[in-house]
């Protein structure tokens, strides 16, 4: 860390290693929440999908007064609220039994986790220089996705459809991962506090003000189509396809996600080194070729059935790649023209567009694998990937050279 965070202090340290072990219980549960839904409590695909999307409703309409909190009182208190939102919300999960039980839980975690991720990204871009952010949400995503990673194949040895308790286990260990990470981030004294500024409402900024940014509102639509042909459809769309149509078992997520985080956690720290000086809004472009080959890859596993787990892993794999471009690039691209008094909020409108995302993506593929449309399902969004590239390329004239990544910033923030 030190070679890529030179200024890095003990609180980034500690900040990066608590998201870690709070990823470490997500992926415990994240691969295989629809399965549960689905095949162990009994909703329909179709059900277990809108939950998902269910979630994405409400935080989409939290999310705007997040970020005005988050800017208004700062980011480490609303967080700390959030986490333990969350952890119940994550813990409850083994108690649903029905479609109404199901959709309250949903709401409870949604709020969580609408009030984590803007001040999280907040947090970081304050913890580092502008210079350095792009390799800080780098790094960040890699210990992400190696906890991902790892809870994912650990709950490939304990989950059986067959029984439910061992399900149960897994949401109440995703629960407490939730209240460790409260503790590290109450440590960080000092850190994520209100912003000196006046009473004056225009000087502690409005929504109006952000939606006065193009350049945002542009970024906002890319993400939207990216994200909704990327880890929204993969989420939600692939342990469906794989079991229903790929023949393979629920315990076989695990390793299929442990391939693709094995790729982010091996290559992203080389490919940080190569994203310096080069045009994001290019780099965009790379992302969205990657995840249409990837689905393509995913659509050709499925119709080879001796050979459907190991082509499914490949396709993670170069999901993968792809993955480790956008994890620094995405949000450095809305950080770096964010003033710091709207900071928060412009943080809220990227959740926003994860979670317009998280609700089109889950629908999209519960209808369509639902009416055995899987050809037309990997068809739309390895489309959708290559239109979401050509977007974020496009996003190149209206962005400075150091907005977008060509020029060195050398002012701390």
């Amino acid at each position: 860390m030190s070679e890529f965070l030179p200024n890095a202090t003990p609180e980034v340290r500690r900040f990066l290693f608590g998201g870690f072990l709070n990823s470490l219980g997500g992926g415990l549960t994240l691969p295989v929440l629809v399965v549960y839904l689905n095949q162990v409590r009994d909703l329909s695909m179709t059900s277990a999908s809108i939950v998902l999307s269910w979630m994405a409703v409400v935080g989409l309409a939290t999310s705007p007064l997040v970020g005005t909190l988050v800017d208004r009182y700062g980011p480490r208190g609303i967080m700390m609220m959030a986490i333990v939102i969350e952890a119940i919300g994550a813990a409850c999960w083994g108690f649903v039994h029905t479609t109404p039980q199901a959709y309250a839980v949903a709401t409870i975690v949604a709020l969580g986790n609408a009030g984590i991720w803007p001040p999280q990204s907040t947090m970081m871009s304050r913890m580092v220089s502008e210079d350095l952010r792009q390799k800080f949400f780098g790094l960040q995503f890699m210990m992400l996705n190696l906890g991902l990673g790892l809870g994912g194949l650990i709950s490939s040895y304990i989950v059986r459809v067959d029984d439910p308790q061992s399900f149960v286990h897994l949401f109440m260990i995703d629960g407490l991962s939730y209240f460790i990470y409260f503790l590290f981030i109450a440590s960080l004294q000092g850190i994520g506090g209100k912003l000196e500024h006046t009473d004056d409402d225009e000087a502690q900024g409005s929504y109006r003000e952000v939606l006065r940014d193009r350049r945002l509102i542009k970024m906002t639509v890319l993400a939207i189509v990216l994200l909704t042909c990327g880890y929204a459809s993969m989420d939600a769309g692939i342990p469906a396809l794989l079991t229903t149509y790929g023949g393979l078992s629920v315990s076989q997520m695990g390793p299929l996600w442990a391939a693709n985080t094995g790729v982010v956690v091996i290559l992203q720290i080389s490919i940080l080194k190569r994203l310096e000086g080069r045009s994001r809004t290019k780099l965009v472009g790379i992302v969205g070729m990657t995840w249409a080959l990837s689905w393509i890859v995913l659509g050709i596993a499925v119709q080879i059935p001796r050979a459907t787990f190991v082509i499914a892993c490949m396709s993670t794999a170069i999901f993968a790649v792809g993955e480790t471009i956008w994890s620094p690039i995405g949000s450095a691209l809305q950080n770096a023209i964010a003033p710091e008094h709207l900071r928060g909020r412009y943080n809220a409108v990227g959740a926003i567009a994860w979670v317009i995302a998280s609700a089109i993506g889950p629908v999209m593929s519960g209808l369509m694998l639902g009416h055995g449309l899987e050809v037309a399902w990997i068809a739309v969004i390895a489309i959708g990937s290559l239109t979401a590239g050509l977007l974020g390329m496009r996003l190149q004239r209206i962005l400075t050279p150091i907005e977008d990544g060509r020029e060195r910033a050398t002012a701390p923030v």
